[in-house]
């Protein structure tokens, strides 16, 4: 059984605090542009299935990265997929301001929050943050539902601005993501 939201709690830090990630880990997760643009063109069919979209609280972390005193956010939780292969865990938390709303990030179905954001010149985002999650972190749920290994895991996360709007997204690679060949 999976509880939505799939819990991300982990010690993240700058890349600098992983010293032995390979090149191909630092490709992965330190990658400053479209991630969804990234695995488009390792794959022929590039798709995404939305997990869950759902208002949640957020977490007092939450808050502080988001700068926001707002108690609520939307969370949603998908699964970016080459081939039909899961490739990546996404979360994002997008607090329901009309900000946000004149921007069209809500309701977004099945199109990949990154082929909206990147379009846009005005994107900021802080410093990419990453963690890395044990065998038995809850993440593991999520990949024994899917049926995949249950290996350790990279992940990434950062607070993207636009037009004023705070959203912060944090990105699982899944054990058959390209960062692990």
């Amino acid at each position: 059984m999976i509880t939505f939201p799939v819990s991300l709690a982990a010690n993240w830090q700058p890349a600098s605090a992983f010293p032995d990630l390979t090149q191909q880990q630092q490709g992965w997760l330190l990658e400053a542009g479209s991630l969804t643009a990234k695995l488009k063109s390792h794959c022929q069919a590039f798709s995404v299935e939305v997990l869950n979209e759902a208002p949640f609280d957020l977490t007092a972390e939450q808050q502080a990265l988001l700068n926001t005193s707002l108690s609520q956010a939307l969370n949603r939780e998908v699964l970016l997929l080459c081939d039909g292969k899961p490739m990546v865990y996404a979360q994002s938390w997008l607090p329901a301001d009309d900000t946000l709303k004149k921007q069209q990030l809500l309701n977004m179905g099945t199109r990949p929050l990154g082929d909206v954001i990147f379009q846009d010149p005005s994107l900021q985002r802080t410093e990419i943050e990453v963690a890395e999650f044990s065998q038995q972190h809850a993440i593991q749920a999520l990949t024994a539902h899917l049926g995949l290994p249950s290996n350790s895991l990279w992940g990434r996360r950062s607070v993207f601005a636009l037009s004023n709007a705070h959203f912060l997204v944090a990105e699982v690679f899944l054990p058959e993501a390209y960062i692990y060949l």
